[in-house]
């Protein structure tokens, strides 16, 4: 109970003084702009040159940030699944290989940050940036987030496969070691089905999620080939969006080129997402200046349907309504109907 009311009087005094919680990450005001991030993660499959060509393509396309998955093999899968096992190895690239990776993103303009998949590439992934992802698959894993915390890096958290009590246990274990947690949490709405049905998205989950937690940001995780879901899911407010990218998903037999935009479509893809934020970016109750300088055009004003001559009244028979609205408009017209007319008016002109 005590723990309730002191969150429940924190929730008042945010309602009471309209606190705005505004995290920033490379710069970004999550408030005003949108951060969009493409997830190379092990699209590259273990070759460098593939990671170079993904990169360029991302420095090309509007980006902001690329993301990695670093790994140490032995405390990331087990051997029981031999296959799967030989398979990530393959694909890893080296410490060395990242660090590379790294200069090379600065050297083109985009940001770099990482998922550290065990605890101890944690130190890697905080060398590239202020803020690291967290995989859905490590929401409760706090050993990672610990250590996350200790080096004072924001987290970006997906949520995929999480309940609502999970999610719910993590952030109050972050807010014990972060006392601010607004500025160092962002939660990612997240489908963990590879790839994600358009039907299964669930993109109504980021507007609950947005009133259930009013002071982190929150965002949405992709894993849908539809570049719907990820427009939607923008429309709906998200301010952080993940998308896996490929430089050429044809002829790929890895399951995460099949969810990736490629060369083929990220630069447009890009563009809307840019484009949808911005039109609803802004919002007010009534018309702004700019409209209400045309209304009187767009209006109907009252105007001769006949020759009217002066002294003659008014009626419903002598006059009908076209554009603008300059004098009279259509809600005057009781004013108009009985009296006497002060001047003569021409068939089609505007009685004023």
């Amino acid at each position: 109970w005590p723990v309730l009311i002191a969150q429940l009087a924190w929730f008042m005094h945010w309602k009471k003084f309209n606190v705005e919680f505004v995290m920033k990450i490379f710069n970004k005001d999550l408030d005003k702009e949108i951060l969009i991030i493409g997830e190379i993660g092990l699209n590259h499959e273990g070759n460098l040159k593939e990671a170079l060509k993904i990169l360029k393509l991302a420095a090309t396309s509007g980006l902001d940030a690329v993301k990695f998955q670093l790994y140490n093999i032995d405390k990331y899968q087990s051997k029981n699944d031999i296959k799967r096992y030989k398979r990530l190895n393959n694909f890893n690239l080296s410490d060395n290989d990242y660090v590379f990776l790294h200069k090379e993103a600065k050297r083109l303009g985009i940001n770099v940050l990482a998922t550290p998949l065990t605890e101890d590439k944690v130190k890697l992934a905080s060398s590239f940036g202020e803020v690291i992802k967290v995989a859905s698959g490590d929401l409760n894993f706090y050993p990672t987030i610990d250590s996350i915390l200790k080096n004072n890096k924001k987290i970006i958290l997906s949520t995929g496969n999480a309940s609502l009590k999970e999610i719910d246990k993590t952030i109050k274990h972050i807010k014990r070691k972060k006392k601010n947690i607004s500025n160092y949490l962002a939660l990612l709405h997240c489908v963990s089905i590879y790839p994600t049905p358009i039907k299964k998205t669930n993109i109504q989950k980021i507007p609950f999620l947005k009133k259930k937690y009013p002071y982190l940001t929150i965002g949405y995780s992709n894993h849908c080939s539809e570049k719907e879901a990820i427009l939607s899911a923008v429309a709906l407010g998200a301010k952080v969006v993940e998308i896996h990218i490929t430089n050429d998903r044809r002829n790929k037999k890895f399951r995460d080129h099949e969810l990736s935009f490629d060369k083929n479509n990220l630069k447009n893809l890009v563009k809307s997402i840019k484009l949808v934020q911005q039109s609803i970016y802004n919002f007010i109750k009534n018309p702004e200046k700019e409209q209400l300088s045309k209304k009187k055009n767009m209006r109907k004003g009252i105007v001769a349907l006949r020759e009217i001559k002066k002294g003659e009244k008014f009626t419903k028979k002598n006059i009908h309504f076209a554009r603008p609205s300059q004098y009279f408009q259509f809600s005057d017209i009781k004013k108009l109907i009985g009296k006497k007319s002060k001047k003569n008016f021409k068939t089609g002109f505007l009685i004023k």
